[in-house]
């Protein structure tokens, strides 16, 4: 028997316009400080802070290497001490934190190496804990730095995508993040943003959209243009880019203000916020539009579950109600980091035609407010959801599809619409359509499908069902996974190795993401834990060899195991 079990009932489909969070005191800060550059040469700005990212505001300025690969010199940007090296192969890859007497830390990420002595105290930490990626915490006395004192190099490591410094200004207590351009970056700037496109929407009374439009810059420039809106309220989304000088990458604007008739209604300003706040960008933007491929929109109205605390100025929540007949002039600012501003502005009114585009609530489809827990419980299939899993409330739908692959134990689970972003992991349960083999069973994992292929979510029995956690909404299965990962050879030459390195490539067959565990690897030489260090981009491990390794023949062994606990072994001798 089908059922769907709601812990909070939904009354309307209104936005639930005030938010209460959004507009509090700001906590105040450490006192000041000022910072030098943290390179060498003239600065190229790559990546600037606040700009919009894939699930994530960009928390720090990135710095173009001069050299186009790296091992630019990196300076600390304040008196301090180094308190932490983290060592990771993606997102920050090797970096840096060094902690200052005012109340700041100074971030510096996607290194290649660090200083000679802060490397070798790096390597040994490696070496005892036998293993790659570590995070070292260091005393006020280890590594003490200046103001432009060299503590490392710039490189490539990380979910990076090219060599570059990603650097950043935290709150040494909350991890408050800042715009480093606040505290005396000397980015030379006066080139103001560019104003793309703007995008119109139109709701009803209740907060139901029943219209939306983009615009680009040129046709709203023309004066004579008035713009039509279906619906009684008003919302603006705001495209934008910008640039610095010495750069010709686009970067990401710094503000945002909304004016209505001459009334400031929105003003945005990404100039500081804590790191857990970052997650809720795809509340902040339309997140439709960026999947569609339409426009990168800041929506200058909130949703409901937006609790991004960046919103200076908020009245009714962005929106703006529309008069029968009445022509409103809306001005639209955006500007950078260096106070260099444009603008656009048009004129707007309802349409008269508005009422025939009202919509009502289908009672066919089921509802869900975004404050309140979800749990979907089939017979062979569950979800659950947490309260503000969304950001807004939404209908949706569960659907089903055959899934005749040879190695599937059930058919294609999912939650409709797919197009919906995910603030928490929820919980997907899949119970399997028939039986499995016992020597296979461990090796079952949830898979979700992207197109014709599929990723690991990874999987553990609880019952009769296999249960994982995933943030994206789409179709779900359980399909075995019993092959290995595979171990590449990419410069090793067993008869001789005249080389200063060796490197080799490991696959696994099925990619592993969210809470699914990586591929782990561990390498030997005659039977001696060795060092590797792993690019997750390039899906390689290297080791460069050590002073102790003598001449003569060695033994090399690898072992690699993944998610679903399939090993492989690598072993072979070679002469040095």
């Amino acid at each position: 028997m089908r059922k769907i079990l709601w812990v909070l009932i939904l009354s309307s489909l209104a936005f639930g316009f005030k938010n209460p969070d959004v507009c509090d005191e700001a906590v105040l800060g450490p006192s000041p400080i000022v910072l030098v550059s943290p390179v060498k040469s003239k600065i190229s700005v790559t990546g600037s802070f606040g700009e919009l990212r894939n699930n994530h505001f960009h928390a720090g300025i990135d710095f173009r290497s001069m050299t186009g690969v790296g091992g630019d010199d990196i300076l600390s940007a304040a008196d301090g001490f180094v308190s932490k090296i983290v060592i990771d192969d993606d997102d920050y890859g090797k970096s840096m934190y060094i902690e200052h007497a005012s109340g700041y830390t100074t971030h510096y990420a996607h290194l290649n190496h660090f200083r000679p002595d802060i490397e070798a105290r790096v390597k040994t930490e490696q070496y005892r804990q036998q293993s790659f990626k570590i995070e070292l915490n260091l005393n006020p006395s280890d590594f003490p730095v200046k103001a432009g004192e060299q503590v490392a190099f710039m490189g490539n490591t990380g979910s990076s995508k090219g060599a570059h410094l990603h650097f950043e200004l935290r709150n040494t207590n909350t991890d408050e993040v800042y715009d480093p351009n606040d505290f005396g970056i000397p980015v030379e700037d006066n080139i103001a943003p560019i104003l793309r496109k703007i995008k119109i929407y139109g709701f009803d009374h209740q907060g139901l959209s029943v219209s939306e439009s983009i615009f680009p810059k040129s046709r709203l420039e023309k004066t004579y243009n008035i713009i039509n809106i279906q619906g009684d309220m008003m919302g603006i989304g705001v495209d934008a880019l910008d640039r610095s000088n010495n750069s010709w990458n686009w970067l990401g604007i710094r503000f945002i203000k909304l004016f209505v008739d001459g009334a400031l209604m929105y003003y945005f300003d990404s100039d500081k916020w804590n790191l857990e706040d970052t997650k809720f960008i795809n509340a902040h933007i339309d997140y439709n539009s960026k999947l569609k491929a339409q426009g990168s929109f800041h929506r200058c109205f909130l949703l409901s579950g937006n609790k991004l605390p960046l919103y200076k100025i908020l009245q009714n929540d962005g929106l703006f109600y529309l008069n029968d007949g009445v022509e409103h002039r809306v001005q639209v600012l955006v500007g950078d980091a260096h106070e260099n501003v444009s603008e656009i502005a048009f004129s707007v009114k309802k349409s008269e035609s508005t009422n025939q585009f009202q919509k009502t609530v289908d009672p066919n489809l089921n509802y869900v407010t975004h404050t309140a827990p979800l749990s979907i419980e089939l017979e062979d299939a569950r979800m659950n959801f947490e309260p503000n899993s969304f950001y807004k409330n939404i209908s949706f739908e569960t659907k089903r599809e055959i899934n005749s692959s040879s190695n599937a134990y059930s058919n294609w689970f999912g939650f409709t619409p797919t197009n919906e972003p995910i603030h928490k992991y929820y919980t997907i349960a899949l119970k399997p359509n028939r039986e499995i083999p016992s020597e296979s069973k461990e090796k079952c994992f949830i898979a979700f499908r992207r197109g014709n292929s599929y990723i690991s979510t990874g999987g553990r029995w609880e019952g009769d069902f296999l249960v994982s956690e995933y943030k994206q909404l789409g179709s779900f299965s359980i399909i075995v996974d019993d092959i290995a990962p595979m171990i590449t050879p990419i410069n090793f030459n067993a008869n001789r190795l005249n080389k200063k390195f060796i490197k080799f490539k490991i696959q696994d067959n099925v990619p592993a993401l969210g809470k699914a565990k990586e591929l782990q690897y561990n390498a030997y030489i005659d039977g001696q834990w060795i060092l590797m260090e792993h690019d997750e981009k390039t899906h390689c491990i290297r080791h460069d060899f050590e002073d102790w390794l003598s001449e003569g023949k060695h033994e090399l062994l690898i072992q690699v195991t993944d998610d679903r606990g399939n090993t492989r072994e690598y072993k072979n001798n070679f002469l040095k």
